[in-house]
Protein backbone atom coordinates (compact mmCIF):
# COMPACT_ATOMS: atom_id res chain seq x y z
CA UNK A 1 0.00 0.00 0.00
CA UNK A 2 2.80 2.37 0.96
CA UNK A 3 4.69 1.57 -2.25
CA UNK A 4 1.55 2.17 -4.30
CA UNK A 5 1.00 5.57 -2.62
CA UNK A 6 4.62 6.52 -3.22
CA UNK A 7 4.31 5.66 -6.89
CA UNK A 8 1.09 7.65 -7.18
CA UNK A 9 2.67 10.71 -5.56
CA UNK A 10 5.75 10.36 -7.74
CA UNK A 11 3.61 10.13 -10.88
CA UNK A 12 1.62 13.18 -9.79
CA UNK A 13 4.81 15.14 -9.23
CA UNK A 14 6.08 14.18 -12.65
CA UNK A 15 2.79 15.16 -14.24
CA UNK A 16 2.81 18.54 -12.47
CA UNK A 17 6.34 19.26 -13.63
CA UNK A 18 5.54 18.19 -17.16
CA UNK A 19 2.41 20.33 -17.26
CA UNK A 20 4.09 23.47 -15.99
CA UNK A 21 7.29 23.23 -18.00
CA UNK A 22 7.10 20.75 -20.90
CA UNK A 23 10.18 18.70 -21.77
CA UNK A 24 12.82 20.42 -23.87
CA UNK A 25 16.24 19.59 -25.17
CA UNK A 26 18.91 21.31 -23.10
CA UNK A 27 22.31 22.10 -24.55
CA UNK A 28 25.61 22.74 -22.81
CA UNK A 29 27.23 26.14 -23.27
CA UNK A 30 30.02 24.64 -25.41
CA UNK A 31 27.50 22.64 -27.49
CA UNK A 32 29.18 19.30 -26.69
CA UNK A 33 26.25 17.63 -24.96
CA UNK A 34 22.45 17.64 -25.15
CA UNK A 35 19.70 15.91 -23.23
CA UNK A 36 15.95 16.06 -22.84
CA UNK A 37 14.41 16.98 -19.51
CA UNK A 38 11.80 18.91 -17.53
CA UNK A 39 12.60 22.13 -15.75
CA UNK A 40 11.81 21.77 -12.03
CA UNK A 41 13.20 24.95 -10.45
CA UNK A 42 15.10 27.95 -11.69
CA UNK A 43 16.74 31.20 -10.62
CA UNK A 44 19.05 33.70 -12.23
CA UNK A 45 21.96 31.56 -11.02
CA UNK A 46 21.04 27.93 -11.64
CA UNK A 47 18.34 25.50 -12.77
CA UNK A 48 17.20 22.09 -11.55
CA UNK A 49 16.24 19.67 -14.30
CA UNK A 50 14.70 16.19 -14.32
CA UNK A 51 16.33 14.18 -17.09
CA UNK A 52 13.77 12.25 -19.16
CA UNK A 53 16.04 9.26 -19.78
CA UNK A 54 16.38 8.18 -16.12
CA UNK A 55 14.32 10.70 -14.07
CA UNK A 56 17.43 11.84 -12.22
CA UNK A 57 17.34 15.44 -11.04
CA UNK A 58 20.39 17.66 -10.94
CA UNK A 59 21.34 21.31 -10.72
CA UNK A 60 23.14 23.17 -13.49
CA UNK A 61 24.65 26.68 -13.21
CA UNK A 62 22.83 28.92 -15.68
CA UNK A 63 26.07 29.96 -17.37
CA UNK A 64 26.79 26.31 -18.19
CA UNK A 65 23.80 26.22 -20.55
CA UNK A 66 23.57 27.44 -24.14
CA UNK A 67 22.62 31.03 -24.95
CA UNK A 68 19.21 29.79 -26.13
CA UNK A 69 18.57 27.96 -22.88
CA UNK A 70 19.71 30.96 -20.85
CA UNK A 71 17.32 33.18 -22.83
CA UNK A 72 14.50 30.73 -22.11
CA UNK A 73 15.16 30.89 -18.36
CA UNK A 74 15.40 34.67 -18.41
CA UNK A 75 12.04 34.84 -20.18
CA UNK A 76 10.54 32.70 -17.40
CA UNK A 77 12.12 34.93 -14.78
CA UNK A 78 10.64 37.96 -16.54
CA UNK A 79 7.14 36.49 -16.50
CA UNK A 80 7.55 35.41 -12.89
CA UNK A 81 8.61 38.96 -11.98
CA UNK A 82 5.69 40.49 -13.87
CA UNK A 83 3.22 38.07 -12.25
CA UNK A 84 4.24 39.49 -8.85
CA UNK A 85 4.70 43.09 -9.99
CA UNK A 86 1.57 44.55 -8.36
CA UNK A 87 2.63 43.26 -4.96
CA UNK A 88 6.33 43.96 -5.20
CA UNK A 89 8.59 45.55 -7.77
CA UNK A 90 9.86 48.89 -8.97
CA UNK A 91 6.44 50.33 -9.93
CA UNK A 92 4.29 48.94 -7.12
CA UNK A 93 3.99 52.39 -5.46
CA UNK A 94 2.79 53.93 -8.73
CA UNK A 95 0.00 51.50 -9.57
CA UNK A 96 -2.63 52.92 -7.26
CA UNK A 97 -5.86 53.28 -9.24
CA UNK A 98 -5.04 56.97 -9.68
CA UNK A 99 -2.68 58.79 -12.03
CA UNK A 100 0.61 58.80 -10.15
CA UNK A 101 3.69 60.89 -10.90
CA UNK A 102 7.08 59.48 -11.70
CA UNK A 103 10.43 60.34 -13.26
CA UNK A 104 12.04 57.74 -15.50
CA UNK A 105 15.63 56.56 -15.18
CA UNK A 106 16.42 58.80 -18.16
CA UNK A 107 14.81 61.85 -16.54
CA UNK A 108 11.41 61.95 -18.29
CA UNK A 109 8.44 63.19 -16.30
CA UNK A 110 5.35 61.03 -16.58
CA UNK A 111 2.15 60.00 -14.89
CA UNK A 112 0.90 56.42 -15.00
CA UNK A 113 -2.43 54.81 -14.24
CA UNK A 114 -3.05 51.19 -13.39
CA UNK A 115 -5.49 49.21 -11.31
CA UNK A 116 -3.69 47.45 -8.42
CA UNK A 117 -6.55 44.94 -8.10
CA UNK A 118 -6.27 43.37 -11.55
CA UNK A 119 -5.03 39.82 -12.00
CA UNK A 120 -1.31 40.32 -12.59
CA UNK A 121 -0.92 36.84 -14.05
CA UNK A 122 -2.73 38.18 -17.14
CA UNK A 123 -1.28 40.74 -19.58
CA UNK A 124 -2.92 44.08 -20.36
CA UNK A 125 -2.60 46.75 -23.06
CA UNK A 126 -0.63 49.94 -22.52
CA UNK A 127 -2.06 53.16 -23.97
CA UNK A 128 0.35 56.10 -24.35
CA UNK A 129 -1.03 59.63 -24.57
CA UNK A 130 1.13 62.37 -26.18
CA UNK A 131 -0.01 65.87 -25.26
CA UNK A 132 0.06 69.03 -27.37
CA UNK A 133 2.61 71.84 -27.41
CA UNK A 134 0.88 73.93 -24.76
CA UNK A 135 1.26 71.23 -22.13
CA UNK A 136 5.05 70.99 -22.46
CA UNK A 137 7.20 71.79 -19.45
CA UNK A 138 8.55 70.30 -16.25
CA UNK A 139 5.63 70.51 -13.82
CA UNK A 140 4.47 66.93 -14.55
CA UNK A 141 0.86 68.15 -14.37
CA UNK A 142 -0.02 70.05 -17.52
CA UNK A 143 -0.12 66.92 -19.70
CA UNK A 144 -3.10 65.63 -17.76
CA UNK A 145 -5.59 68.10 -19.26
CA UNK A 146 -8.69 66.01 -19.81
CA UNK A 147 -7.84 63.47 -22.49
CA UNK A 148 -5.98 60.78 -20.49
CA UNK A 149 -8.74 60.49 -17.90
CA UNK A 150 -11.25 59.39 -20.52
CA UNK A 151 -9.39 56.11 -20.91
CA UNK A 152 -9.43 55.20 -17.22
CA UNK A 153 -13.07 55.76 -16.30
CA UNK A 154 -14.75 52.86 -14.55
CA UNK A 155 -16.82 52.10 -17.62
CA UNK A 156 -13.79 52.12 -19.95
CA UNK A 157 -11.75 49.91 -17.63
CA UNK A 158 -14.58 47.47 -17.07
CA UNK A 159 -14.71 46.91 -20.81
CA UNK A 160 -11.02 47.23 -21.68
CA UNK A 161 -8.70 47.07 -18.70
CA UNK A 162 -5.37 48.69 -19.53
CA UNK A 163 -2.47 50.71 -18.23
CA UNK A 164 -2.28 54.39 -19.25
CA UNK A 165 0.95 56.38 -19.61
CA UNK A 166 1.03 60.18 -19.94
CA UNK A 167 4.61 61.44 -20.40
CA UNK A 168 5.48 65.12 -20.49
CA UNK A 169 7.62 66.66 -23.22
CA UNK A 170 10.00 69.19 -21.67
CA UNK A 171 9.85 71.73 -24.51
CA UNK A 172 7.58 72.48 -27.43
CA UNK A 173 10.73 73.47 -29.33
CA UNK A 174 11.93 69.85 -29.18
CA UNK A 175 8.61 68.06 -29.51
CA UNK A 176 8.18 64.30 -29.51
CA UNK A 177 11.41 63.46 -31.31
CA UNK A 178 15.16 63.03 -30.89
CA UNK A 179 16.15 62.50 -27.24
CA UNK A 180 12.56 62.91 -26.05
CA UNK A 181 11.40 60.02 -28.22
CA UNK A 182 14.37 57.94 -27.09
CA UNK A 183 13.59 58.57 -23.42
CA UNK A 184 9.96 57.66 -23.98
CA UNK A 185 10.88 54.35 -25.62
CA UNK A 186 13.26 53.56 -22.78
CA UNK A 187 10.44 54.19 -20.31
CA UNK A 188 8.05 51.99 -22.29
CA UNK A 189 10.67 49.23 -22.36
CA UNK A 190 11.12 49.42 -18.59
CA UNK A 191 7.37 49.38 -17.94
CA UNK A 192 6.91 46.28 -20.09
CA UNK A 193 9.73 44.55 -18.23
CA UNK A 194 8.35 45.34 -14.79
CA UNK A 195 4.54 45.32 -15.16
CA UNK A 196 1.97 42.84 -16.57
CA UNK A 197 1.78 44.65 -19.92
CA UNK A 198 1.04 42.81 -23.15
CA UNK A 199 4.03 43.44 -25.45
CA UNK A 200 1.78 42.88 -28.46
CA UNK A 201 -0.81 45.48 -27.44
CA UNK A 202 0.99 48.80 -26.98
CA UNK A 203 -1.03 51.69 -28.41
CA UNK A 204 0.08 55.24 -29.21
CA UNK A 205 -2.17 58.27 -29.49
CA UNK A 206 -1.86 62.05 -29.22
CA UNK A 207 -3.27 65.36 -30.36
CA UNK A 208 -1.75 68.36 -32.16
CA UNK A 209 1.99 68.21 -31.35
CA UNK A 210 1.14 64.83 -29.86
CA UNK A 211 -0.58 63.84 -33.09
CA UNK A 212 2.56 64.71 -35.02
CA UNK A 213 4.56 62.87 -32.37
CA UNK A 214 2.39 59.82 -32.91
CA UNK A 215 3.20 59.83 -36.64
CA UNK A 216 6.91 60.32 -35.95
CA UNK A 217 7.39 57.79 -33.15
CA UNK A 218 5.28 55.13 -34.86
CA UNK A 219 7.48 55.47 -37.94
CA UNK A 220 10.70 55.37 -35.92
CA UNK A 221 9.71 52.36 -33.81
CA UNK A 222 7.18 50.40 -35.92
CA UNK A 223 8.06 47.13 -34.21
CA UNK A 224 6.75 48.44 -30.87
CA UNK A 225 3.21 49.66 -31.54
CA UNK A 226 0.19 47.51 -32.33
CA UNK A 227 -1.78 50.59 -33.43
CA UNK A 228 -1.59 54.37 -33.53
CA UNK A 229 -4.28 57.07 -33.36
CA UNK A 230 -2.98 60.53 -34.36
CA UNK A 231 -5.34 63.49 -33.90
CA UNK A 232 -4.93 66.77 -35.82
CA UNK A 233 -1.23 66.25 -36.47
CA UNK A 234 1.02 65.59 -39.42
CA UNK A 235 4.10 63.65 -40.38
CA UNK A 236 6.71 63.04 -43.03
CA UNK A 237 5.24 61.43 -46.14
CA UNK A 238 8.63 59.79 -46.74
CA UNK A 239 7.76 57.43 -43.89
CA UNK A 240 4.72 56.04 -45.71
CA UNK A 241 6.43 52.76 -46.58
CA UNK A 242 7.10 52.09 -42.90
CA UNK A 243 3.74 53.31 -41.65
CA UNK A 244 1.75 51.13 -44.01
CA UNK A 245 2.43 48.16 -41.74
CA UNK A 246 0.81 49.75 -38.66
CA UNK A 247 -2.95 49.84 -38.05
CA UNK A 248 -3.82 53.55 -37.76
CA UNK A 249 -6.98 55.56 -37.32
CA UNK A 250 -6.41 59.22 -38.14
CA UNK A 251 -8.70 62.07 -37.04
CA UNK A 252 -8.76 65.74 -38.04
CA UNK A 253 -11.34 68.53 -37.95
CA UNK A 254 -11.96 70.10 -41.35
CA UNK A 255 -12.11 73.57 -39.75
CA UNK A 256 -8.81 73.27 -37.87
CA UNK A 257 -7.16 76.70 -37.85
CA UNK A 258 -3.97 75.62 -36.07
CA UNK A 259 -2.85 72.48 -37.89
CA UNK A 260 -4.09 72.44 -41.50
CA UNK A 261 -6.27 69.45 -42.29
CA UNK A 262 -4.12 68.83 -45.37
CA UNK A 263 -1.39 67.55 -43.06
CA UNK A 264 -3.47 64.52 -42.17
CA UNK A 265 -4.90 64.17 -45.66
CA UNK A 266 -1.44 64.06 -47.23
CA UNK A 267 -0.17 61.46 -44.75
CA UNK A 268 -3.16 59.20 -45.26
CA UNK A 269 -2.88 59.53 -49.03
CA UNK A 270 0.84 58.72 -48.94
CA UNK A 271 0.37 55.63 -46.80
CA UNK A 272 -2.44 54.37 -49.04
CA UNK A 273 -0.34 55.05 -52.14
CA UNK A 274 2.41 52.93 -50.58
CA UNK A 275 -0.04 50.05 -50.37
CA UNK A 276 -1.24 50.65 -46.83
CA UNK A 277 -4.56 48.94 -46.15
CA UNK A 278 -4.50 49.31 -42.36
CA UNK A 279 -4.96 53.07 -42.23
CA UNK A 280 -8.36 54.73 -41.77
CA UNK A 281 -9.28 58.39 -41.79
CA UNK A 282 -12.14 60.26 -40.16
CA UNK A 283 -12.41 63.93 -41.07
CA UNK A 284 -14.77 65.64 -38.65
CA UNK A 285 -17.07 68.07 -40.43
CA UNK A 286 -17.36 71.48 -38.81
CA UNK A 287 -14.80 70.72 -36.09
CA UNK A 288 -11.76 72.79 -35.28
CA UNK A 289 -8.51 71.94 -33.51
CA UNK A 290 -9.83 70.71 -30.16
CA UNK A 291 -11.30 67.30 -30.93
CA UNK A 292 -10.03 65.01 -28.14
CA UNK A 293 -13.33 65.01 -26.25
CA UNK A 294 -15.16 64.03 -29.44
CA UNK A 295 -12.73 61.38 -30.63
CA UNK A 296 -12.03 59.69 -27.30
CA UNK A 297 -15.75 59.45 -26.58
CA UNK A 298 -16.27 57.20 -29.61
CA UNK A 299 -17.11 53.64 -28.67
CA UNK A 300 -16.15 52.41 -32.13
CA UNK A 301 -12.61 53.69 -31.56
CA UNK A 302 -12.26 51.58 -28.41
CA UNK A 303 -13.86 48.57 -30.11
CA UNK A 304 -11.32 48.82 -32.92
CA UNK A 305 -8.22 49.75 -30.95
CA UNK A 306 -8.29 47.04 -28.33
CA UNK A 307 -8.58 44.35 -31.00
CA UNK A 308 -5.26 45.34 -32.53
CA UNK A 309 -2.18 43.23 -31.85
CA UNK A 310 1.26 43.16 -33.38
CA UNK A 311 0.62 39.63 -34.63
CA UNK A 312 -2.97 39.92 -35.77
CA UNK A 313 -4.24 43.39 -36.72
CA UNK A 314 -7.97 43.39 -37.40
CA UNK A 315 -9.90 45.24 -40.07
CA UNK A 316 -12.05 48.29 -39.57
CA UNK A 317 -14.72 50.13 -41.48
CA UNK A 318 -15.82 53.69 -40.72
Amino acid sequence: MRLHLTLVLFAAALQAASTTYPPRVWTAADGTSKFEGNLIEFSDKEVRIRRSADFNQFKVPLNRLSAEDQAYIRSLLREQRRDASLKKGSYVDKITGQFTKGISKQGMNYQIWGNPKIDATRRYPLVIWLHGAGQSGDDNDAQMGGAPKTWVSDAAQDENACFMLAPQCPSRDIGWKNEVAEKLLALIADLTEQLPIDDDRIYLTGSSMGGSGTWHIAAKYPQVFAAAVPLCGGGDTKNAEILKTIPMWVFHGDQDDQVPVDRSRSMVAAVKAAGGELIHYSELAGEGHIITSIVYARQDLYDWLFKQTLKNPSAHSN
